[in-house]
């Protein structure tokens, strides 16, 4: 069985112990297990810890969550721009270009897909709506299983042998991928053209989606190409 180490979220406790805690909301545990794979979860820790860990593993996934912050692509603070963790942004960016560099199968959902695209050399729309993206509602209203939009495959990828040339997406973000990152190439577009996945050229799996598919049984065998 092979093992994927998931980088954690966090929330703030409350009340005496109002101090930030690391850990990861179900869904994306349940579409690991329906695909026959074991987990264990990464909360930020040093570069010279996770090299002791990371060689252990078989794949990492980097889920959704909040904004980058835009200083890691040079840029300053848009006024809508959401809160960030400059904490969580250093250990994700240290993650994603360990699985570039050394192969390892790499999975990122939604805010996942920015962080890879970062950490590759790539900026961000810090506010879709607000940087020209007003025909389609990429931060839908409804809750799962609720879907947003449709998205077109591009480009040949893992993607081509799990859905058909145009499907629909959920959509939960107002972030997306501006400049590529190096080396990344788009394999799936929404009608506005912005980037809904990635993956990166020569690597047997470095791939991010802007939806959540952990949130729709239909798309958890994506989580399958963690085998690769």
């Amino acid at each position: 069985m092979r093992l994927i180490g998931i980088a954690t979220q966090y929330r703030m406790a409350e009340g005496l112990l109002a101090k930030r805690f690391w850990g990861l909301l179900e869904f994306y545990l349940e579409a690991l297990s329906s695909q026959g794979l074991a987990y264990v979860l990464l909360p930020p820790q040093g570069p010279e810890a996770l090299e002791k860990i990371l060689p252990h593993l078989d794949g990492l996934l980097l889920p959704g969550g909040g904004d980058v912050d835009p200083d890691r692509f040079g840029e300053e603070p848009h006024p809508r721009l959401g809160e960030v963790l400059p904490e969580r942004d250093e250990h994700e960016i240290f993650l994603a270009r360990y699985g570039a560099e050394k192969g390892l199968p790499t999975l990122g959902i939604c805010r996942g897909i920015q962080v890879m695209n970062v950490a590759m050399g790539g900026s961000l729309y810090q506010d879709l709506e607000a940087q020209g993206f007003h025909e389609i509602q990429h931060q839908q209203k409804s809750p799962p299983p609720a879907l947003a939009h449709g998205v077109k495959l591009v480009a040949e990828s893992p993607l081509s042998r799990l859905f058909p040339p145009s499907f629909r997406v959920n959509s939960y973000h107002h972030q997306g991928i501006k400049a590529l990152g190096r080396g990344l190439k788009p394999i799936a577009l929404s009608p506005d053209g912005l980037v809904e996945a990635v993956a990166l050229e020569g690597h047997p799996l470095f791939l991010g989606v802007q939806w959540h598919p952990e949130l729709l049984k239909k798309h958890w065998p994506l989580f399958s190409l963690l085998k690769t």
